[in-house]
């Protein structure tokens, strides 16, 4: 069995969420020729490999919009970092008393992996 017939097996074998990390995530990590392949095993399991762009202006006067870089982790005090939940579109939250649509952004700390989330309360969603 040749070495890329093998990876190629290993990766059919991967969660979406997996191969979602090793194609953007993790990509420095891997060989162009393994990501090539996440990236196909993904296209053909129907999973959009589009990584989705927010614009993030920094309003001192909004904590939501605050850059995370300095802000510690409640569990641990790590550093938190920021990005992005890869799904269809960005991640959002629907009110159940209003139906109003907003995004959600996202912290995670980079010593114990603790995840928290911010309403966007500013930023309209566009085309919902």
């Amino acid at each position: 069995m040749d070495q890329w017939k093998e990876v190629r097996e290993r990766i059919s074998k991967l969660t979406d969420e997996e191969l979602l990390k090793i194609v953007t995530v993790e990509a420095e990590d891997y060989r162009k020729e393994a990501v090539d392949i996440a990236k196909s095993e993904l296209r053909a399991r129907g999973v959009p490999l589009e990584r989705p762009t927010i614009e993030d202006p920094v309003d001192d006067d909004n904590p939501a919009s605050l850059d995370p870089r300095g802000q510690s982790c409640v569990i641990c005090g790590g550093q938190m970092r920021q990005g992005t939940l890869v799904a269809e579109k960005e991640l959002t939250i629907v009110f159940s008393d209003n139906r109003e649509e907003r995004f959600v952004r996202v912290s995670v700390c980079s010593r114990c992996g603790q995840l928290s989330m911010l309403a966007d309360l500013d930023t309209d969603v566009q085309g919902s």
